[in-house]
């Protein structure tokens, strides 16, 4: 079943990592680094009330939001468990995205400190290993081939992983991966597309003419696309 970022109309609404791209709807944002750009892709973004704290920690109240949007961010935590029980504590409900684990042993995000994988109604995490071997080949195939990038917003599924939780959400730390990518019924079931051809259509234009303008706007288009069609 797909899971989309839904914020409520009403209540207020904790974006934790917003870094240098916070969600429109989020009321307040955290983040732990102000400067430090490493494990995001720009400067910080501070343009409503901004709280600087550890996420294995937060400074709130039981309850004090009603939804909390978490995007790219579980990865990056030293303790998994701690930090779905904080976000449980402070919210009664919430959204995760992450990279799914077949993303990142293809892309080169060296910061990052898990795979995740979604099971059944589980976020199953393992350790990632500390070398990929395709370095940064995949950041410019996305980057610089519209051909390559068509292919991956078809198959969201195998790219990202997006939980919506409501009052509990189960988060399971493993040493090995679930994923069973020797089964041929398993690899039919996640090499098959499941984006409209229309919608397609749409990203490959988009993503062609992205090519030729200025930086900024590129990434503005992009943005777009992820929250648009996804």
């Amino acid at each position: 079943m797909e899971q989309r970022l839904n914020p409520p109309k009403h209540g207020l609404v904790l974006e934790i990592g917003s870094g240098d791209n916070p969600n429109p709807r989020a009321d307040i944002l955290v983040d732990k680094f102000l400067f430090d750009n490493t494990e995001r892709g720009g400067n910080i973004v501070i343009d409503r009330p901004m709280v600087v704290a550890d996420a294995h920690h937060l400074p709130f109240k039981d309850g004090a939001f009603a939804y909390t949007i978490c995007s790219h961010i579980l990865e990056h935590m030293d303790d998994p468990i701690q930090f779905a029980s904080e976000l449980t504590r402070v919210s009664h409900a919430g959204y995760i995205q992450s990279p799914a684990e077949i993303a990142e042993r293809m892309f080169h995000w060296s910061f990052h400190r898990w795979y995740v994988n979604l099971v059944d109604d589980t976020l199953v995490l393992h350790p990632r290993e500390p070398v990929e071997p395709f370095g940064e080949f995949f950041d410019y195939l996305y980057a610089y081939n519209p051909a390559y990038y068509l292919f991956q917003r078809s198959m969201p599924h195998l790219f990202w992983v997006e939980k919506e939780w409501h009052g509990t959400l189960k988060v399971e730390v493993r040493d090995t991966s679930p994923l069973q990518l020797n089964d041929p019924e398993t690899l039919k079931t996640l090499v098959a597309p499941r984006v409209g051809t229309v919608r397609l259509i749409v990203m490959l234009i988009a993503s062609s003419l992205a090519r030729k303008i200025p930086a900024t706007w590129r990434n503005t288009i992009r943005r777009w696309l992820r929250r648009s069609y996804l």
